[in-house]
């Protein structure tokens, strides 16, 4: 019996497993980056939502939409320090008047052990009432006088100094009244009529004051400022190190 030294596959043959063998697992690490990053943005989908219906659930109107910054997600939760959360949400009914948008930017939120509480490091936003939505209010508080009004007979600016300038069209004559922002509470931003031109002051009586009701904003956080812009009444809203859970 002759004993045969033992052949090696020819090169190609050893070529042609080591490439399968690399396609296998390149396809193999495709596929877990894959399921990684669905389950990634699923778990973030989730928290987003989650976070969407406490903020409702704490007397805030309407649920707002939330979005978390950052990837991966899980890494943050996992470190327990999520890097930015937006908040937004557009045509609040609040009271007489509808809130055209509050948005607002948390960042630095870390998270303590058991994931129910934390601290926020700074909060910033802004709330935004615009003219049309204004006038809206204005003609459903006018009384008789808004039965005088024409289809385009109120028309809201700015007039500077913080102030609105209303001008009053009028189916047998026309006019101007100005209310400046004179208040400003934690949850509401009262104007005040300071003149009027060409509309008898008894005819304004009934939005001789004008209240706008914020509603609860996250975390507690109040206006702290409010200016009067080409768009509207827009207040400000900041907080840091704020608190939350229990």
């Amino acid at each position: 019996m002759v004993t045969r030294p033992y052949e090696q596959p020819p090169p190609s043959t050893q070529t042609a497993r080591r490439g399968g063998c690399l396609r296998t697992f390149v396809i193999a690490l495709i596929a877990l980056i894959v399921l990684l990053v669905a389950g990634d943005f699923a778990a973030k989908a989730f928290a987003e939502n989650e976070i969407a219906s406490q903020i409702k659930s704490h007397g805030f109107p309407k649920k707002p939409s939330v979005s978390i910054e950052g990837f991966p997600f899980l890494t943050q939760v996992i470190g327990k320090d999520i890097h930015q959360v937006k908040i937004s949400s557009q045509n609040i009914p609040e009271g007489p008047v509808d809130i055209s948008k509050i948005s607002a930017v948390m960042n630095g939120i870390h998270l303590n052990g058991g994931f129910s509480s934390g601290t926020v490091d700074t909060l910033n936003g802004s709330v935004l009432v615009t003219y049309p939505s204004l006038d809206h209010t204005l003609n459903s508080q006018l009384g008789p006088l808004g039965s005088l009004l024409s289809s385009s007979g109120l028309t809201l600016s700015a007039a500077g100094n913080n102030e609105i300038k209303a001008s009053l069209n009028l189916l047998v004559a026309s006019g101007s009244a100005t209310w400046r922002v004179v208040r400003l509470s934690g949850q509401e931003i009262q104007l005040t009529l300071v003149s009027s031109s060409g509309v008898p002051s008894s005819a304004l009586s009934s939005v001789r004051n004008i209240n706008i009701p914020i509603p609860k904003l996250p975390l507690g956080v109040k206006i702290d400022s409010v200016h009067i812009t080409p768009n509207g009444v827009v207040g400000h809203i900041s907080g840091r190190n704020l608190a939350f859970g229990g």
